[in-house]
């Protein structure tokens, strides 16, 4: 009898799941928002949408939260709630519109639907810095215009004729014409976090036509148009006009100096690196990308300066490791190219181009079966330089 019992527990054993979150997390929220007068029904709905989601993401923050503790993926609180963010798709179930005294009610039922499947590559999107700050910014813009809307509604009542009644209107237009704006541009950061690069880019031309004056959207846009489509010419038109509306945006010398990199004018690159770090000093990704830009122009020495000074500043910045790696390699000092490759890799072990540039130093070093087994690793990873060398590799066996 025992032993039929401890069959039975070992067969239910088997086929009893490994961790908590092998199943699909399903969040139903609701959110309500009153309309005034000189509101709009459309920007009404959007508003008691955004309050269902908002109701949503606390909850699906905590799932992921608990589920990155669990599989040990290292993620600061920011990044939890923009990851959470990045992978929630929702449903509405329902929605309802009613007449409360002078005004309608809107309100929303929603399911939110949280893909554990999708947190481990979106925990690596989120690692930008440019995207924390984007979720936050949208959220400030979020919260601003709810405040500005309740003070205008207070105004809209207490005004006392015709003309005054105009202009807290106008008011109250352009706050919903700045909300709407808002929310393309936050469709557009949730299209690029989920590398949906053709929708991003419509969804930042629709905040711009909204709001023409809107840099950030400018910059989005053109950060897509270069860093995700490759064009280049494109991305430096968007970069010009965010510097135009925002001098002080130094995100955008930096992309504007990575798009004339790209196009080989790497003169004019470095005067934008030059500029993003004058504007901030503690710009580690500038540094780096003028490094880049002197190994390219064949200076080595100074892209190996501008590599300390961004590793410097983040010594966890794994990109500049593998800058300053490349730059050893071309003095010929691939032992310590080879330190600064590990290093690339100890911090992000998917770094293909990292584990194909180790592949090649030791190569050139004669250390073959190294060599063959960082340039296959590369290769299974996508990388063509890896695949190349392979091929070279295994013949020099």
């Amino acid at each position: 009898m025992r032993h039929i019992f401890a069959i039975m527990i070992a067969a239910l054993f088997l086929f009893y799941p490994s961790h908590g979150f092998t199943v699909v997390k399903e969040i139903v929220a609701e959110g309500a928002y009153n309309m005034g007068d000189g509101e709009t029904p459309s920007v009404a709905e959007s508003r008691a949408l955004l309050n269902a989601k908002r109701i949503a993401l606390e909850q699906a923050g905590t799932y992921v939260e608990s589920y990155t503790k669990v599989k040990n993926i290292q993620v600061t609180e920011d990044e939890i709630q923009v990851l959470a963010s990045g992978i929630m798709e929702v449903e509405i179930l329902d929605k309802k519109r009613t007449i409360v005294g002078d005004g309608f009610r809107f309100w929303v039922k929603i399911k939110a639907t949280v893909n554990p499947d999708r947190i481990q590559e979106m925990a690596k999107k989120v690692k930008e810095k440019s995207v924390i700050d984007d979720y936050k910014k949208i959220q400030e813009a979020y919260d601003k215009s709810q405040k500005e809307i309740e003070e205008l509604k207070k105004q809209l009542a207490q005004a006392k004729d015709k003309k005054e009644k105009k202009k807290v209107e106008a008011k109250i237009s352009d706050d919903e014409r700045m909300f709407q704006a808002n929310e393309w541009f936050d469709k557009g950061y949730q299209h690029y976090l989920n590398k949906e690069y053709d929708k991003a880019i419509e969804a930042y031309t629709s905040a711009i036509a909204i709001n023409p004056n809107y840099a950030k959207a400018h910059y989005n846009r053109g950060t897509v148009y270069g860093k995700e489509k490759g064009l280049h010419d494109k991305a430096i038109e968007d970069f010009n006009k965010a510097i135009a509306l925002n001098p002080n945006l130094a995100e955008a010398y930096n992309n504007r100096g990575a798009a004339y990199g790209n196009k080989g004018q790497y003169d004019r690159a470095i005067e934008d690196y030059n500029k993003a770090s004058t504007l901030n000093p503690n710009f580690a990704e500038a540094y780096n990308n003028r490094g880049i830009a002197y190994a390219d122009k064949g200076h080595y020495d100074r892209a190996i300066e501008d590599s300390n000074k961004s590793i410097a500043l983040d010594p966890n910045y794994a990109k500049a490791y593998y800058t300053r790696g490349l730059a050893y390699g071309k003095k010929g000092q691939y032992d310590r190219s080879i330190e600064d490759f590990n290093k690339a890799i100890a911090l992000n072990p998917n770094d293909a181009k990292a584990y194909a540039a180790r592949g090649l130093a030791y190569a050139i070093l004669g250390v073959i079966d190294r060599a063959i087994s960082d340039l296959q690793k590369a290769c299974d990873m996508g990388d063509e330089n890896g695949c190349k060398g392979l091929k070279i590799a295994l013949q020099s066996r």
